[in-house]
């Protein structure tokens, strides 16, 4: 007589199989998840980089309205900096300033190596190549944030990945409404 333990088919996986299975395909789901993050780290990081630059200007506005001072921004081909104006002795302009400011939230800001500015102030391209050598003469900002709240001229930043053509712009107004805008490559 046979065994019936023997007799009997199986029906279904035993859970080690059904456990395998589910590792394999959460490990081949990650390594199309990375891929694809990978894919599209570019785009991510120039919206990112626009979107801090947006949030920064936004700041620096407030600060100047509620500390009341003029802040100024310049940039540079592959950087940005936010200024304050000192102002000297009232009856002598000679001594007024620009100062680049420090402190964490404004400090100085470098772009990713294979990013670059554009700039166009009130339609008008900006040679930013031209700035490093405008500032060894006279330090000045291009663009002014004044106590009121307003920017002195409206302008347009486009952050531009060199390598694989993809941009963002961000199309700043004189009363600080800004738009950021995915630009089609």
């Amino acid at each position: 007589m046979p065994c019936p333990v023997n007799d009997r088919q199986q029906h279904g996986f035993t859970l080690l199989e059904v456990l395998v299975v589910v590792f394999i395909v959460g490990v081949i789901a990650t390594m199309f998840t990375l891929a694809v993050g990978v894919a599209g780290g570019v785009d991510r990081e120039l919206r990112q980089e626009t979107e801090r630059l947006e949030t920064l200007i936004r700041l620096a506005l407030e600060d100047a309205t509620f500390q009341a001072h003029e802040l100024g921004i310049r940039f540079y081909p592959q950087r940005y900096e936010f200024s304050v104006y000192s102002r000297g002795q009232i009856a002598d302009s000679t001594d007024d300033s620009w100062t680049q400011i420090q402190d964490e939230v404004l400090a100085p800001r470098k772009l990713n190596k294979s990013f670059e500015f554009e700039l166009e102030i009130e339609g008008r391209n900006v040679v930013l190549a031209n700035s490093a050598k405008e500032v060894e003469k006279n330090y000045r900002p291009q663009i002014f944030m004044f106590s009121s709240g307003d920017i002195s001229n409206a302008f347009v930043v486009r952050i531009r990945d060199r390598v694989e053509r993809r941009s963002y712009t961000l199309d700043v107004a004189t009363d600080g409404k800004t738009k950021i805008i995915r630009d089609d490559n």
